[in-house]
């Protein structure tokens, strides 16, 4: 269970990746023409990667640590269910669904709901970048790119339990969930729909991206309910408005 934020205090915001096996199956044909007959292993959780917004440290959490998948997933379960934000880079598509297969086949229940930030889906719907991958974002925005590993032979040993093959995977998880973080900062500004800071915080007066009181007014907009103060934020480079500007209420600050 959550516990309830306290008046003043940042959510708890979760930056994380996971890291899924390939499936065994049985068939005729070839890679062109396949005819599925059996699945011989399913898609597993082989490892993630985690870390807290502004934290420095990463956890790297793999499934040699548990005694069996069941509790592995279960310490995936129990990270989400303790975050009131997470973040993911093609989360909603693939992470979130992922891990919810892995909750309902391990019987275990659905952490409870949070709030999800896709950076691939901002990345989508606000720019035409050459590419959306995670490592192509990074180069093309100039924050560095992902680990370079062959990933098809480092499953296969990691699976095996090869140690030097968990080592690898863990910089390469690592790496990704450090990315992600970097990526998240830089588009923080175009993020319209980011869940409001001052709402978590139950404060006014600050950022709805970061929390910040690092504030410039900057002028006023209108909307079809009257005028609002626009406020832009020094730290996270981000917009809000008060939602009523008349001197008779108090700001409350919103994503634009």
């Amino acid at each position: 269970m959550k516990k309830p934020i306290k008046d003043g205090k940042h959510p708890r915001i979760i930056l994380w990746d996971t890291e899924v096996s390939t499936a065994i199956v049985r068939g005729y044909g070839n890679k062109w023409d396949f005819r599925y007959v059996k699945e011989v292993r399913p898609q597993e959780l082989m490892s993630y990667s985690w870390k807290e917004l502004g934290s420095k440290t990463v956890h790297f959490v793999h499934m040699h640590e548990f005694k069996n998948q069941h509790d592995f997933v279960k310490s995936l379960a129990d990270l989400l269910n303790s975050a009131d934000i997470t973040i993911a880079h093609n989360g909603i598509n693939f992470d979130d669904k992922m891990a919810n297969t892995f909750f309902i086949r391990n019987g275990i229940d659905r952490p409870s709901p949070s709030k999800s930030i896709d950076t691939l889906r901002v990345a989508r719907r606000k720019f035409k970048f050459p590419s959306n991958s995670l490592g192509d974002l990074g180069e093309y925005l100039g924050l560095g790119g992902k680990e370079s590993v062959a990933y098809r032979e480092l499953e296969d040993k990691f699976l095996e339990g090869n140690k030097k093959a968990i080592k690898a995977m863990k910089k390469y998880n690592d790496r990704d969930v450090t990315l992600l973080e970097a990526i998240y900062k830089k588009l923080l500004p175009y993020i319209d729909n980011h869940p409001n800071m001052g709402v978590y915080m139950r404060e006014e007066g600050i950022c709805a991206h970061c929390g910040s009181t690092n504030l410039n007014r900057r002028g006023e907009a209108y909307r079809v309910t009257g005028s609002v103060v626009q406020w832009f934020c020094k730290d996270c480079k981000s917009w809000s408005y008060d939602r009523v500007a008349t001197p008779e209420t108090k700001p409350t600050l919103v994503g634009k």
